[in-house]
């Protein structure tokens, strides 16, 4: 049994260079043990040499394809070119981290460059014209920055024989699988003994293949649409749509505000100025009862990354918002665009008569509308 150990619990480790070795080790055609953020993990490159080792390690069949981990959620669009808005939604919100995703593999996909004898064991063809292959991107502060530095995918499987359970324990991991390894990263006992949640999409559809480390109500969750509005404090014009939004929406679905959160829908508001836990102003609660609306609860937000990262929909009070939201999260441009279809302003009401903030409210409700039939 000859295989190295980097030890990542030793005060003098240097995690530089455990990533090196590794990234080293994986080039070179080795099998790698990897701690990862749910339980240990057997990594190969993608190459004969290295596939077939693992495959005969593990004691796999052809009809249980491996993971591929990748770098970034990104990464795996690159692969898996026309995921559906519930796919990008998932990925999104939930990577890095326990969750892996089964989406389908396009025939354009730089994936089927593979050598057949690769690509049989990390696809899976589900009917004549359907293949889909299993994605993930650990969130582990080792493995992250392999895949940074190989940036290409690589197989990613539990570090156990098949058919038995994960291995969180190193000793357990040495003594079934010790022979065929080439370097393990020991991390110790790690905290979770679960393995990541198998989530396969399908268009707009999803389905739970094991729960893991995410439970399925936090898969419901995570799966909602989401709308967000924004505004300056959070108090008047963002607040307006958000209960506007929600009422349109109830009505669209034949279904109370409160229900939209079971039909897979979410509302929310925040400011890009504004100071937490700040109640609606009293004009605008006033506005919004004349609508039936009830929004004494309603408590401001500043707006943050993950807002901004989990919103499916950003609508912004004005243009100024838009761009100060682009400086700070350059990548949400395609999810991000003012309220008004014509690109203009809806005007601040604050410190106005409440004949403004009924325009104001009747101006964002009719560009809701507009905005919730396109999105439908």
């Amino acid at each position: 049994m000859s295989f190295e150990q980097i030890n990542l619990r030793l005060s003098n480790c240097d995690w530089n260079e455990a990533v090196c070795k590794t990234v080293d080790v994986l080039l070179s055609g080795g099998v790698v043990v990897v701690p990862t953020e749910t339980v240990y993990g057997l990594a190969v490159q993608l190459n004969s040499r290295a596939v077939n080792k693992l495959v005969e390690l593990k004691g796999r069949n052809d009809h249980h394809p491996f993971a591929l981990a990748f770098s970034s959620a990104d990464a795996i669009e690159y692969v898996c070119t026309d995921m559906s808005p519930l796919a990008q939604r998932l990925a999104r919100r939930c990577l890095p981290g326990p969750v892996s995703l089964v989406l389908n593999l396009p025939p354009e996909s730089p994936l089927w460059r593979l050598p057949p004898t690769i690509l049989r064991t990390v696809t899976q063809q589900t009917t004549a014209q359907q293949t889909t292959v299993c994605c993930r991107v650990p969130n582990h502060p080792l493995l992250l920055p392999v895949l940074g530095e190989l940036n290409e995918p690589i197989i990613l499987t539990s570090a156990n024989k098949s058919g038995y359970g994960e291995s969180t324990s190193v000793e357990q991991i040495i003594a079934d699988l010790g022979d065929g390894i080439d370097i393990l990263v020991n991390e110790g006992p790690l905290s979770s003994a679960k393995p990541s949640t198998i989530v396969k999409v399908d268009n707009n559809d999803y389905v739970i293949l094991r729960e893991g480390a995410l439970k399925s109500e936090t898969i419901r969750r995570l799966a909602a649409l989401m709308f967000l509005f924004v505004g300056t404090g959070n108090t008047c014009r963002s607040p307006m749509a958000e209960y506007l939004c929600e009422q349109i929406l109830a009505e669209r679905f034949y279904c109370t505000a409160d229900a939209l959160d079971h039909r897979g829908i979410v509302v929310m508001s925040a400011g890009v100025s504004a100071t937490e836990g700040q109640p609606a102003t009293a004009k605008t609660v006033e506005v919004l009862s004349e609508y039936g609306i009830e929004s004494d609860n309603h408590r401001s937000l500043l707006l943050n990354e993950t807002h901004v990262r989990f919103a499916d929909y950003i609508f912004t009070m004005t243009r100024k918002h838009r761009e100060r939201i682009l400086s700070k999260w350059h990548n949400v441009d395609s999810r991000l665009c003012v309220l008004r279809k014509n690109g203009g302003d809806i005007p601040e009401p604050k410190g106005e008569t409440l004949d403004t903030y009924r325009t104001c409210a009747e101006q964002i409700r009719t560009e809701i509308i507009q905005r919730i039939e396109e999105v439908f």
